[in-house]
């Protein structure tokens, strides 16, 4: 993942950590030539994004973890579409047998944006 959006133009990565995203991370942190920028709450993450993408005019890509963790980029997302602003939301998700039993972090993610 990380090589493909190097290859696109990708310089800027906004981490919004958790546990479940970590490989994603990782692949990123890894990679040598992206800048990583590390916000706490996804909400403001997903404006940190759309702020530097607007600012570089280069897509940037947002990495969280699953569950309504993904559903707080929103906000910046439809801002981001409705400006065509390119950024990629990465998120994690959990096994298709979690959803729906009670467990943390699991909510229907697919086509949520």
């Amino acid at each position: 993942m990380a090589t493909i959006c190097a290859a696109h133009g990708v310089q800027d990565v906004v981490i919004a950590p958790g546990s479940r995203s970590a490989p994603i991370t990782l692949a990123f942190v890894r990679h040598k030539g992206f800048n990583c920028h590390t916000v706490i709450d996804e909400r403001s993450a997903g404006y940190v994004a759309l702020g530097i993408a607007q600012q570089s005019k280069r897509p940037v890509v947002i990495i969280c973890t699953s569950g309504t963790a993904a559903l707080n980029l929103s906000p910046a997302l439809a801002e981001a579409m409705y400006s065509q602003v390119p950024i990629i939301a990465l998120t994690a998700d959990r096994p298709a047998a979690w959803i729906n039993q009670d467990d943390g972090q699991s909510i229907q993610q697919s086509h949520i944006f």
